[in-house]
């Protein structure tokens, strides 16, 4: 995205949350803990009211982030719809492609996220995806 204000950042979230809720049904709302994530509903608890899913976005973060982590967990509810392909795929890997096919989207949808940085944020967030897996690997 070309430089925008703030006021025009949470603009445009807002459109593309509007977006991600019409077509995938999927409740995007606000979260309070520091982290952003996609939550599946349960298979069993799925009827035809029922939304697909949570994503979080922490209120906290910048519209842009808050932008950023949108596409990077609606990439993750590609992967979670395709699940019996990518479930045994490493999870550095899903967590990449997750950012890849929330990009992929978002820009086929006539959104166009700087690919400059987005990609600063993501490689940030896997970074410290990394390091918390290899910590949680040396504490065992």
């Amino acid at each position: 995205m070309p430089s925008f204000s703030e006021e025009e950042l949470e603009r445009i979230l807002k459109k593309m949350i509007f977006d991600v809720e019409t077509e995938f049904w999927i409740s995007v709302e606000d979260g309070f803990d520091g982290n952003c994530y996609w939550i599946p509903t349960p298979d069993d608890e799925l009827d035809e009211e029922a939304m697909v899913g949570i994503i979080e976005l922490d209120v906290e973060l910048s519209p842009f982030k808050r932008i950023c982590a949108l596409s990077h967990e609606v990439g993750h509810y590609f992967l979670h719809v395709e699940r019996q392909r990518w479930n045994e795929t490493n999870v550095v890997i899903r967590e990449s492609l997750a950012w890849y096919l929330g990009h992929e989207y978002f820009k086929a949808t006539g959104y166009n996220i700087d690919l400059v940085e987005y990609g600063k944020e993501s490689t940030k967030c896997l970074d410290a995806y990394v390091r918390s897996l290899n910590a949680e690997t040396n504490s065992r």
